[in-house]
């Protein structure tokens, strides 16, 4: 099926529109009474579609920000309130993500999540898997091998989801001129014409990328919008 809408989506970019469609109204039905429900326990903070974020789950998230900018004494941190805020926005962007992969039926295989866990440098050993490493490292850090492949398996279905978005973005005439100009000001007196296609194909990667993640962000700002989002603004 990911085959399918990826190149669906890439002749037919109005097909986004309709996956966005198909995504808001599952956002629509999941959210229901199971939203609400959940969204009077004590140990939600947000509710996302059919999705959920724990009170442990925001702490932990908080705790990894504030964390970071403690070993980064030269940046300047942010206060309590706007780390919050930061910590909910990337845990609700993340059901979000997840809810577009339910909408599109992306799931991750047995090999697929065997292959991701033995191609991770840190669970490699004089170049290749080894198992000891793998569990003596998620011992360590007090993750189950159940719990990790968990989280490993949603961010694979994450990938996709985004995958199939950065897909969709490609350069048009007027980006095609743009590298144009761009290369001629960096190629000047320059006859060396592999050195010249080196600087053209570095510069049309650099306005790709560029347009892939701003394919991503759109796209991500359209689910939050489509979507049925609840923040229990008392734990910020």
């Amino acid at each position: 099926m990911i085959k399918l809408i990826r190149e669906g989506s890439t002749k037919y970019p109005w097909l986004l529109k309709i996956i966005m469609l198909v995504i808001a109204v599952t956002f629509t039905i999941g959210m229901g009474w199971f939203g609400y429900e959940t969204a009077q326990q004590p140990n939600v903070v947000a509710v996302v579609g059919a999705y959920q974020v724990e009170l442990e789950e925001f702490r932990r998230a908080y705790n990894r920000l504030d964390d970071f900018y403690r070993n980064q004494p030269q940046q300047e941190a942010p206060d309590s309130k706007e780390l919050k805020q930061t910590a909910i926005n990337s845990l609700v962007n993340r059901k979000l993500w997840l809810a577009a992969a339910d909408a599109l039926n992306l799931d991750v295989h047995q090999d697929e999540l065997r292959d991701a866990i033995m191609k991770r440098d840190e669970f490699q050993k004089d170049g290749t898997f080894d198992p000891e490493t793998y569990h003596r490292l998620l011992s360590l850090n007090r993750i189950s091998p159940a719990k990790f492949e968990e989280g490993l398996a949603k961010d694979l279905r994450i990938q996709k989801v985004q995958s199939l978005v950065q897909d969709v973005a490609t350069l048009n005439p007027v980006d095609e001129e743009q590298v144009e100009e761009l290369a001629a000001g960096q190629t000047a007196g320059l006859e060396d014409e592999k050195e010249i296609e080196k600087i053209n194909d570095r510069i049309r990667l650099q306005l790709l990328i560029q347009k892939k993640q701003q394919a991503l962000e759109a796209f991500q700002q359209a689910l939050r919008a489509s979507s049925a989002v609840e923040i229990r603004q008392e734990f910020l």
